[in-house]
């Protein structure tokens, strides 16, 4: 059986980080037992959000190593959905602002952001999830902001 795995045009190629989200039994222990699942195969953790409902959560993840943590999912029987999304460095004090800023001049609208648990030479980096990746990091670029590849991360 193959599987699907998303193809990049090397034109349009842009720094993307892959995000994991995962769907859980909002359940005592199920992110727990997440977390140790990918400690135990030593995929490190670079960021996480966890919204959770009355019966499901929600983890979005960024993992350092992509093809294993898929791995490690699957055979986990976990649900999950792999997306691209933006790592932006915010090198000055109101670069948040700023993204938003330049978001909303390109009519890009942001769903949501996290923050990673690495720093860039010092700096905070956020995870962004936009209407239009490759726009965005188009217009983010042009506007001098540094965005991260998964190779970065």
């Amino acid at each position: 059986m193959s599987t699907w795995e998303p193809q990049v045009q090397r034109a349009h190629e842009f720094p993307f980080v892959r995000q994991f989200s995962v769907f859980l039994p909002n359940r005592v222990g199920q992110l727990h037992e997440l977390l140790a699942a990918l400690e135990a195969d030593e995929v490190e953790l670079v960021g996480i959000s966890v919204v959770d409902s009355t019966e499901w959560a929600v983890v979005r993840m960024i993992l350092a190593d992509v093809d294993k943590a898929r791995q490690i999912l699957r055979r986990h029987g976990a649900a999950f959905t792999e997306s691209p999304t933006l790592a932006v460095v915010l090198e000055e004090e109101q670069a948040l602002r700023q993204v938003c800023k330049t978001l909303v001049g390109a009519e890009l609208n942001l769903h949501y952001a996290y923050p990673l648990m690495i720093r860039r030479e010092h700096f905070p980096v956020m995870v962004l999830h936009v209407d239009d990746e490759v726009l965005a990091a188009q217009v983010l670029s042009k506007r001098g902001f540094k965005l991260l590849d998964h190779e970065d991360v």
